[in-house]
């Protein structure tokens, strides 16, 4: 039987979020519809108001999920609190990353703005400067327990998600297949004082973040900080051996997927002793194009890229009427200038089984022909076979042509992580202790992890699909004003707010 994933949604899709037509405003008398008006700017002392009344979503969840709770009975790095505990500065520092902080000092808008204070409950936030030092506490030498005991903290909470989800959704365990994506992001430094740092294959002075995330909602499954001199692959069986039984325990099903960096007997080995798939780019070992050309020209069967195959649907479409496309100017230059091209003419797949050297596993290999043209101009130079690799133990449900397809669908990553860096700010390394960073990128994932685990449980279905400045303008910058007063604190937000509907909505589940 073949294991069932989830479509994947575009974030960038309007999806039933846009204003209906009619319902729209329309001037009722010519010319310019901006027009500038004088306005009158004064000072209201009496009233407390923010731009970001979606943290009142923010802190409903760590609420309902004892967030708090979960940190403090985990990590010990402050002698005395005075009078913060650990748990206050990792949710201030996930709060104002959440609410669109780049930096620490971003921390002082948290700390000064009146209406934060009463949404967190809270009669004072960390400062900049405490929250730094909080980060630099963090050493494996003097408190061996603080950075695993974060990590725990945030995996405890997702389990709690996970199980409430999975109470909405009985068929959920049975039906849906956790697909793991693994990358790793080069984030190169300018300070030269960075510990741990070092010179990339590139010749990059870097950190070499290794990531694990879920495609089917985005969620940050673990991160690790390492030296930039580390492969990719590093370390990947071990983090695996930490991550599978999590995702197994709560979904029953698994399919790893990574590029060919990660196709390792270490990692394969690791996937399996958990029961679950894998399916990896192959790499070009100086064997495999042997293997591909001794495969008869009969087994080698048409292929034709998923893109392609569903603009085949649509235009089967009643109704289906093309859109005019513009002319290619980047290849109508180059052939004006005579470059020389490469062009993919025709592609084959076929599929052998492979044994590793000194294992006992057979695993299938996919091995796409592809068929490149080179041309200079209009002129006709030459045509060669390339290679593409896949190694996968992907039941035979899967099809060729499906393992493909599911395999080259982790690029959809490379989005998540170009999100958690100009979205998130998961990138920065604010410290140049390691250990301090590796705790920054634990606390950042934290709030994107939030982020998503709030769509999933009370937002609509698309928005856990949307970029994370999308969901921010949508969902935490809404102009709220915060009332505090008989034992209660009334976040209202403003009922311009074109999702401030979705806002109440999304608060009252969270309380349930």
């Amino acid at each position: 039987m073949k294991l069932t994933t989830q479509s994947l949604r575009a974030s960038h899709v309007n999806s039933g979020t846009a204003v209906p037509r009619d319902e729209l405003p329309w001037p009722k008398t010519t010319g310019p519809v901006i027009r500038a008006p004088k306005l009158h700017l004064s000072v209201d002392e009496r009233s407390v108001a923010t731009k970001q009344g979606g943290l009142a979503l923010f802190f409903a969840f760590s609420r309902q999920f004892n967030v708090a709770q979960e940190i403090d009975a985990r990590v010990s790095v402050l002698k005395m609190h005075m009078p913060y505990l650990e748990s206050d500065h990792v949710l201030a520092q996930a709060g104002m990353l959440f609410a669109g902080g780049t930096c620490i000092e971003d921390m002082a808008a948290l700390q000064h703005s009146e209406a934060a204070l009463r949404m967190s409950g809270a009669c004072r936030l960390p400062d900049p400067t405490t929250s730094g030092d909080l980060l630099r506490r963090f050493d494996r030498k003097e408190h061996p327990e603080a950075l695993p005991g974060l990590r725990c903290a945030g995996d405890t909470v997702q389990d709690k998600v996970w199980r409430k989800l999975a109470r909405r959704s009985r068929r959920r365990k049975r039906e849906r297949l956790a697909v793991v994506d693994i990358d790793g992001h080069m984030k190169q430094l300018y300070g030269v004082q960075k510990e741990g740092a070092d010179f990339s294959h590139r010749g990059v002075w870097s950190y070499y973040v290794l990531l694990l995330t879920l495609a089917l909602t985005g969620e940050c499954l673990a991160v690790r900080n390492r030296p930039g001199n580390h492969r990719q692959g590093q370390g990947t069986a071990e983090l695996l051996h930490e991550v599978l039984p999590r995702v197994m325990a709560h979904f029953g099903k698994a399919l790893v997927r990574a590029d060919s960096e990660f196709d390792r007997t270490d990692i394969r080995e690791a996937c399996r002793a958990h029961g679950a798939h894998f399916a990896f780019v192959g790499r070009e070992f100086p064997n495999r194009p042997g293997i591909a050309e001794s495969i008869p020209e009969k087994r080698w069967k048409p292929f034709t890229p998923r893109a392609q195959r569903q603009a085949r649907i649509c235009r089967r479409r009643r109704g289906y009427r093309p859109r005019h496309k513009k002319r290619n100017q980047r290849r109508r230059r180059a052939r004006a200038r005579h470059y020389k091209e490469l062009h993919l003419a025709k592609q084959w797949i076929a599929e052998v089984p492979w044994t590793p050297p000194g294992a006992n596993e057979t695993y299938r290999l996919v091995i796409r022909r592809q068929l490149i043209e080179h041309r200079k101009g209009q002129m006709f130079l030459c045509a060669d076979y390339r290679y593409r690799y896949v190694v996968t133990d992907l039941p035979r449900s899967y099809s060729t042509q499906d393992v493909v397809d599911e395999t080259y669908q982790r690029c959809d990553q490379e989005n998540l992580i170009e999100q958690m860096g100009s979205g998130i700010a998961m990138w920065r390394m604010p410290v140049a202790e390691f250990d301090g960073n590796a705790a920054w990128l634990e606390i950042a994932r934290l709030a994107w992890n939030i982020g998503k685990w709030i769509a999933q449980l009370a937002l609509p279905e698309e928005a856990v699909r949307w970029e994370w400045k999308r969901y921010r303008n949508a969902f935490v910058d809404a102009p709220a004003t915060v009332i505090k007063g008989g034992r209660r604190v009334n976040v209202r937000i403003a009922g311009s707010h074109r999702f401030c509907d979705s806002l109440i909505d999304a608060h009252q589940r969270l309380q349930t």
